[in-house]
């Protein structure tokens, strides 16, 4: 079972195709790297996968979870670690307020002190 599979993934913005049926898949353990010029739709395509914006044809699947379907949103975050491209608060947390934060996406975190 592949721990990513991309299947006929399109995006457009208007007139824009920023992703024109894409697939691959990556399997569990797999090293893969997504390379192409500025607008060739890698981070569009990055954005889909981690369920930040919603495709408008294919299917995607993620560790077993469709990032789009909101019924299992909070299981697919718990799964998966992101960081992300642009940062908005991080730069004005301190380590232990940002780890505090983060552990609270969790059900079951661990203990921050014992992180830091």
């Amino acid at each position: 079972m592949a721990a990513v599979s991309v299947e006929y993934l399109s995006k457009s913005y208007g007139e824009i195709d920023a992703v024109n049926d894409v697939a691959f898949e990556v399997r569990h353990g797999e090293v893969f790297a997504l390379l192409g010029p500025n607008g060739a739709g890698k981070t569009t395509t990055i954005e889909i996968l981690e369920g930040f914006r919603r495709r408008d044809r294919g299917r995607v699947e993620v560790l077993g979870y469709d990032p789009a379907d909101a019924a299992t949103s909070r299981q697919f975050r718990e799964h998966l670690g992101v960081v992300l491209q642009e940062l908005a608060v991080e730069p004005f947390l301190s380590v232990r307020q940002a780890l505090t934060r983060n552990a609270g996406y969790y059900p079951r975190p661990g203990s921050v002190d014992e992180v830091l």
